[in-house]
């Protein structure tokens, strides 16, 4: 990687994060307005909301980004190969609707969870084959500018709840558990497959390894998620669903959960018992602060695992306050350079 002189001590202090050693403040994704932009980059033309997936669109796409967004502290370039959360539901049989600008969605196409264990990803599919073809054209046209990320393959229980519809999936937790349970083990295979391809796009082109999410790792690292889990009560979710996050752990040099919202904070004890779980993302209830659930933060740093989530520029001096620096990442978006450099300026003084 050449994009910025940066890049050694990002990793170095990336490095430290999943340590969780000593360090002067908190891990800073900063990124902030250009104080010169280059006006010459347009952003890309779309006649229709499916073309964003196009490849020469997503490097359109992340060209003007670069044109236009300087990064500051442990920010860095970063793009996500971004076809939906929980695309390998399109990868195994399943398909994918992007006709809507802001989201993607993924059709039902099983009438029984029982089907699930038949199905197989299909590397050669149009949509892994066009995931491919947009991932290797990033890193062809620009993978010394910026870092690609891992496509957002899913979680087992969300890819299963697309797949037979989640009011249907709910009911099989409650009155088929072994069924889930099957289906979850099989898609733990699909993924691992999912996964490992992935990871082959970038074996001697890329020297790291990101999610959606801009954690950065010189190893193996993923965002698991289990979005479904807002739905189910927490010892549903310990029996059925978090072992095959365990298994994901286990092969990974630094995994990662995404615990998002209201009515998930009853599921981190499961989390934290599984070992290989190096972060927590956390995501609150919409309009609010992160530092509002600061107590479950707190007891996720106790026990050895890293936190992440957004904070606004007024909020970090709190942050700095309220947590462990050494197992914390922020990702602050900035107004100004001037008020980036700044903020790095106070962090340092408010760790001290």
């Amino acid at each position: 990687m050449r994009f910025c002189e940066r890049y050694p001590d990002i990793c170095e202090r990336f490095d430290r994060f999943w340590r969780g050693a000593d360090t002067d403040r908190p891990l800073l994704f900063i990124a902030a307005p250009k104080d010169e932009p280059d006006d010459s980059v347009a952003p890309p033309a779309l006649e229709r909301p499916e073309d964003r997936v196009l490849p020469e669109k997503m490097v359109a796409q992340a060209r003007y980004r670069l044109a236009r967004t300087a990064y500051h502290a442990e920010g860095y370039p970063h793009f996500f190969v971004n076809f939906g959360p929980g695309v390998l539901h399109a990868c195994i049989g399943g398909d994918a609707d992007f006709s809507s600008m802001d989201t993607t969605w993924f059709p039902q196409f099983l009438s029984d969870i029982s089907e699930f264990t038949s199905l197989r990803f299909q590397p050669e599919g149009k949509w892994w084959t066009a995931i491919r073809r947009a991932t290797g054209a990033l890193l062809d046209e620009l993978g010394e500018e910026l870092v690609v990320s891992f496509t957002d393959i899913g979680g087992a229980a969300d890819i299963l709840a697309s797949a037979v519809g989640t009011e249907q999936l709910l009911l099989d937790v409650i009155e088929r558990p072994e069924v889930v349970e099957q289906a979850v083990d099989h898609c733990h295979d699909l993924w691992m497959e999912a996964y490992e391809a992935n990871c082959q796009w970038f074996v001697g082109r890329q020297d790291v390894t990101t999610p959606w999410w801009p954690i950065l790792s010189r190893g193996r690292t993923y965002m698991t998620q289990c979005d479904l889990n807002a739905m189910i009560s927490p010892q549903a979710f310990s029996d059925l669903f978090v072992e095959e996050l365990g298994a994901i752990y286990a092969v990974l040099d630094h995994g990662a959960y995404h615990l998002d919202g209201i009515g998930t904070e009853g599921q981190a004890p499961a989390l934290l018992a599984q070992e290989g779980l190096h972060c927590v993302q956390w995501v609150p209830e919409p309009e609010t602060s992160a530092l509002k659930h600061r107590k479950m933060l707190r007891e996720i740093q106790e026990a050895g695992v890293a936190v992440t989530f957004v904070m606004k520029p007024e909020e970090v001096e709190r942050a700095c306050r309220e947590f462990d620096p050494r197992r914390l990442m922020l990702n602050v978006e900035c107004r100004s350079e001037a008020e980036a450099k700044e903020l790095i300026d106070n962090t340092l003084r408010w760790c001290a």
